[in-house]
């Protein structure tokens, strides 16, 4: 999963748009987006991803609006992958930066592996091309113009696929709610028919594995032969 940070007015909401069709509200003020919003995101390399917008953050956020905003902020705890906003027109980029890290320093979420946007390019493209030099890994782009996506996408696809795991499972025929799991939460890299069930090799985060995790096998299960009640 991945959850999109970032201070307020950044254009979190935006990108969100952009990429999945979401249709979030986005307004220049202060915590439009009040709760997350989850969308599924298909990725360049076949993978398919979740993809969370969150609440904007603010310098000295309130500790008890952290509280009221915390439905929101679960979701940047439990990412694999922080896509961090930063609005490169903004004159102190790098406060926006550090208000943003205080408040994932509160939540718990200052150890999930982070990625630089530096957005509105199109509005400072100097600024940007400054700020990307400045942070090794990082993308400049304008959720608005659509400038820069590709790079984006190729780049949480990179990302994530250093934190994922492929997984063996055996899913009984009678689960097939569990086979469209792993088809809908990660890369499903082949399918055979054993005798107990579906022998699945998945490629998934670790949020899914731990959801499949009463599924996996660490033995080859028999595969090739007569499944039960299946002609």
């Amino acid at each position: 999963a991945v959850a999109i940070v970032g201070y307020t007015n950044a254009g979190k909401s935006t990108l969100l748009n952009h990429l999945t069709d979401a249709g979030v509200l986005v307004e220049d003020r202060l915590f439009a987006t009040l709760d997350a919003t989850t969308r599924r995101l298909q990725l360049p390399g076949g993978e398919a991803v979740f993809l969370s917008d969150t609440v904007g953050f603010i310098r000295k956020l309130p500790h008890q609006l952290v509280e009221a905003f915390k439905s929101t902020l679960d979701v940047a705890v439990d990412a694999d992958l922080l896509v961090h906003v930063v609005d490169a027109s903004d004159p102190d980029p790098e406060g926006c930066i550090a208000a943003v890290r205080t408040v994932l320093d509160e939540i718990g979420a200052d150890r999930v592996p982070e990625l630089f946007v530096f957005n509105k390019a199109d509005l400072a493209p100097a600024a940007a091309a400054r700020l990307v030099d400045r942070e090794p890994g990082s993308v400049a782009i304008s959720a608005t113009t659509g400038a820069g996506m590709d790079d984006l996408l190729a780049m949480v696809g990179r990302r994530l696929r250093r934190q994922t795991i492929v997984a063996r499972l055996l899913v009984p025929y009678a689960r097939g709610d569990v086979l469209a799991m792993a088809h809908r939460e990660g890369e499903v890299l082949e399918v055979d028919e054993a005798v107990d069930g579906w022998v699945v090799q998945v490629r998934v985060d670790e949020g899914s594995a731990g959801r499949l995790a009463e599924y996996r096998v660490d033995e080859e299960p028999s595969v090739g032969a007569e499944p039960d009640g299946r002609s």
